[in-house]
């Protein structure tokens, strides 16, 4: 995407180049993932949300800016994701958020910098209160759905160094306290800066290097 501005006193746009190159998801379509590039990210997610037509708003996954041609890198990972592309058109994929964003962190541990939003880009309190909705409304997760036992070992997915023990059907060991997968989730987050209104625990965890939500909807596919 290029977008133009006016220099006062010429008339001869400038190219402002997309530097972002991001990966969005949707409560509504939970199958697919968007990814592409932009230079406004919020306007970017908002635009979305208001313009396309979907009942809810876009959530920012994961979001990196590159100092490289985001233009060719977009190309590139779209090629990669070729035999998941839901039309040929549009930059809708059939994947996983977490295995789009094994790709994209390429691009941070090239000199990229994790711009990823720390909170839900919404307009109205309605979106907000619709999304938050969505999130809740999903079927409850349990570990009996993914074969997981008791005594199972799960990693954080920012960080492979805070882990969790499973206890029960629903609830793990964290800190030596028993909780939610959620509640574990979010104390986490927060510590590490992020402000978001409600997050949905299994896409957190991991096990054996994938997100408890992406071996649940392995099994469910």
């Amino acid at each position: 995407m290029l977008n133009f501005i006016l220099m006062p006193g010429n008339r001869t746009p400038l190219k402002i180049m997309s530097n972002i190159v991001y990966i969005l998801i949707n409560e509504s379509m939970p199958e697919m993932v968007k990814i592409g590039i932009t230079d406004n990210l919020k306007e970017r997610i908002k635009h979305l949300s208001r313009h396309t037509s979907v009942p809810l708003p876009f959530e920012c996954f994961y979001a990196v800016k590159v100092e490289e041609d985001a233009k060719k890198i977009e190309k590139k990972i779209h090629e990669g994701f070729d035999q998941q592309r839901v039309r040929r058109e549009r930059e809708f994929f059939y994947t996983s958020p977490e295995q789009a964003k094994s790709i994209l962190e390429i691009l941070e541990i090239m000199g990229g910098t994790n711009v990823t939003p720390k909170e839900d880009i919404v307009e109205t309190p309605q979106e907000k209160q619709a999304l938050e909705n969505a999130r809740k409304k999903r079927v409850k997760f349990n570990f009996e759905m993914i074969n997981i036992q008791p005594g199972t070992q799960l990693e954080f997915y920012k960080d492979k160094t805070i882990t969790c023990e499973v206890v029960d059907q629903t609830k793990v060991k964290f800190r030596d306290k028993v909780t939610s997968l959620t509640n574990s989730a979010d104390i986490i987050l927060r510590e590490m800066g992020y402000d978001w209104s409600s997050v949905h625990g299994p896409k957190w965890w991991t096990y054996q290097g994938k997100s408890l939500s992406e071996l649940r909807n392995e099994k469910e596919t």
